[in-house]
């Protein structure tokens, strides 16, 4: 708990430097819970698809998959607690149950009912955990790069150094060299001589340049308390896409997710690394229309 508690006190230091970023009259902050978050709404009554960026990466991200995604979709998009300009509160601890309450709250701040959920790598466990919770609230889920528990954790063990996995030490590691690990997250996240790779860095060094958050070592920590039974027996129709050129995930079986997700349709994009959505977002949006209903 105190690691927690010690990165909302380090991550405070950045506050004053908060905009409205970027994305103009669409960005808003809601509070929450789990801290008060940076919020992207495109607005309107089509059918909500809610998204959260993979720590480095933030909202700035996303114009592209926005403008791919919104003729069809009202497109949100938060900065999770902890990451981008959603700066966390003391309290918050990172858990999947946490956080599901926190995913709540948002919707419930912006009026929507139910929704599909869009999100990647870790973080699908929070999708997994929310659409347990509130099936109701949920229409489908559609995952990038999320394997079941147990391929997460081997992942975990491999690819994230051990001092971010102890408390305190991995929030003050992490304080002090996340414009570094924003830099070479990219290198091997992405595939060789990714042409992508300038932009992916240049907007994750713009927000941890201005303040933003990447609380990785918390949500390392936070994940790790993750239970089987906190995200087994979705049944809502589950999406699954994976890059094969993710050097972090070389290992990983993609396929395993349908020990969580039974109705999971596993899908490659061939030439992609860890981000499927954001490397190639006009395939990515035309998997999404043809999976969502």
């Amino acid at each position: 708990m105190i690691g927690y508690a010690l990165d909302s006190a380090l991550q405070g230091l950045g506050r004053g430097k908060l905009a409205q970023r970027a994305l103009g009259s669409n960005m808003k902050l809601v509070p929450t819970a789990g801290g008060r978050l940076r919020v992207f709404d495109s607005g309107g009554s089509k059918p909500a698809v809610l998204i959260t960026p993979d720590g480095p990466c933030v909202i700035e991200h996303y114009a592209a998959l926005i403008n791919e995604l919104s003729p069809n979709y009202r497109v949100v998009i938060f900065d999770a607690p902890g990451f981008g300009f959603s700066f966390p509160a003391v309290g918050h601890r990172y858990g999947v149950g946490e956080t599901a309450e926190v995913i709540g709250q948002l919707l419930d701040a912006l009026q929507i009912n139910r929704t599909s959920l869009a999100f990647s790598c870790g973080n699908g466990f929070f999708a997994l955990a929310f659409a347990k919770r509130y099936p109701t609230r949920v229409d489908r889920l559609i995952l990038s790069q999320t394997p079941d528990l147990e391929a997460m954790r081997t992942w975990t063990e491999r690819v994230i150094p051990r001092p971010l996995k102890l408390p305190v030490v991995g929030q003050l590691i992490m304080s002090s060299t996340k414009r570094k690990f924003a830099r070479t997250w990219f290198d091997a996240a992405l595939p060789r001589k990714s042409g992508s790779r300038a932009f992916f860095v240049e907007h994750a060094h713009r927000a941890v340049r201005e303040g933003g958050c990447f609380c990785l070592a918390s949500l390392v920590q936070g994940l790790s308390r993750t239970q089987q039974e906190d995200v087994f027996g979705v049944s809502h129709p589950t999406l699954v896409i994976y890059g094969n050129r993710d050097r972090t995930h070389r290992h990983t079986n993609f396929h395993s997710i349908q020990g969580l997700a039974p109705q999971a349709n596993v899908v490659c994009f061939e030439g992609c690394g860890h981000l499927p959505d954001l490397e190639d977002p006009r395939r990515f949006a035309a998997t999404v229309n043809e999976f969502l209903p």
